[in-house]
C-alpha cells in the first residue's frame, strides 16, 4: 500500500509539472504572437514623408517634428543564408547602408548587398585586424578607411533630443545595442546578444525609424525612444547591456 501512495503522488507531482511547464510555454507562446501583432500593426503604419537631404544643415534649423530619411536597406543576410559570416554582420551590413546613403547610392538588389557586405567584413579583418564583434569606433575607423573624407563621428552618452537633432540635420546614426533588449519578434530565437541597427528617422509621437538588418522587416522599422535607448550599448567585451552608450553619426558627402 505505501509503494502504491508513492507511486501515486509520484504521478501527481509529474502531472502539476507538466501542467506547469505547459503553462509557462503556452504564456510565451502567446505573448510571443502578440508582440508579432503588435509588430505588424507597426510595420502596416505609414512613415512620414520621406526627408530628402542634398547635404547636411547646420543645427540652426532646428529640431523636426519628424524625420524619415532615404537610407537604403539591406538585411545582413541578402540571400537568406545565416551562416558565416552574415550571421555576425549587423555591423558591415549597418556600415554598408550609412555608406550608400552618404553618397546617395542605392542598394541595387541582393546580390550587390552580399558582395558589398563580404568586402566590408574583408576590409573588417585585414584593414582594422577587428575580430566578428566590432565596438562603435571599430565601425567608425571602418568607415573612414572606406572614405577618408567622409563625415562620421561620435556621440557619447547621447540623449534622445541629441539624436533628433542630428536627424533633422539629415544625419544618420549607427546604434550598437544589447539586441536581445530590443524586443524584436521576427528575430530569431531570442535574438542577437549584440547588434547594430541604423536610426534614420523618427515620427511625432516617439519611434524611432530604424534600418534593423537583423530581419528582413527591418526596413523603416519603429521602436520606441525607451527601447533604443535602453537597449543601446557598445560590445563591451560581450557585454552591451552595461556598455557604453554611444552613436556613430554618419553625414552626407558634399555633392
Amino acid at each position: 500500500m505505501k509503494n502504491f501512495r508513492l507511486k501515486i503522488a509520484a504521478v501527481i507531482i509529474v502531472a502539476v509539472l507538466l501542467v506547469v511547464v505547459g503553462g509557462v510555454f503556452l504564456s510565451q507562446k502567446i505573448a510571443h504572437r502578440r508582440n508579432v501583432r503588435e509588430a505588424e500593426e507597426l510595420l502596416s503604419r505609414e512613415l512620414p514623408p520621406v526627408t530628402e537631404v542634398v547635404s547636411a544643415t547646420s543645427v540652426e534649423s532646428g529640431i523636426k517634428d519628424e524625420v524619415n530619411l532615404p537610407v537604403p536597406f539591406t538585411v545582413q543576410a541578402p540571400h537568406g543564408d545565416w551562416g558565416m559570416p552574415y550571421q555576425e554582420a549587423c555591423e558591415e551590413a549597418a556600415a554598408l547602408m550609412a555608406i550608400r546613403y552618404s553618397f546617395s547610392n542605392p542598394i541595387l538588389d541582393a546580390d550587390d548587398a552580399d558582395t558589398a557586405i563580404k568586402d566590408l567584413v574583408r576590409d573588417t579583418d585585414v584593414l582594422l585586424n577587428s575580430g566578428v564583434d566590432q565596438t562603435a569606433e571599430d565601425v567608425m575607423d571602418l568607415i573612414i578607411e572606406i572614405e577618408h573624407l567622409m563625415p562620421v563621428k561620435l556621440i557619447h552618452n547621447p540623449s534622445v533630443k541629441d539624436l533628433k537633432i542630428q536627424l533633422s540635420m539629415g544625419n544618420v546614426a549607427i546604434v550598437p545595442a544589447a539586441g536581445r533588449k530590443l524586443g524584436n519578434p521576427f528575430y530569431s530565437g531570442d535574438g542577437p546578444r549584440y547588434h547594430m541597427l541604423v536610426l534614420r528617422g523618427y515620427t511625432a509621437d516617439g519611434y524611432f525609424i530604424t534600418n534593423d538588418s537583423g530581419t528582413r522587416r527591418g526596413e523603416g522599422y519603429l521602436y520606441l525612444f525607451d527601447v533604443v535607448m535602453e537597449a543601446m550599448g557598445d560590445w563591451n567585451d560581450g557585454k552591451p547591456e552595461s556598455g557604453e552608450k554611444v552613436v556613430v553619426v554618419v553625414g552626407k558627402m558634399a555633392g
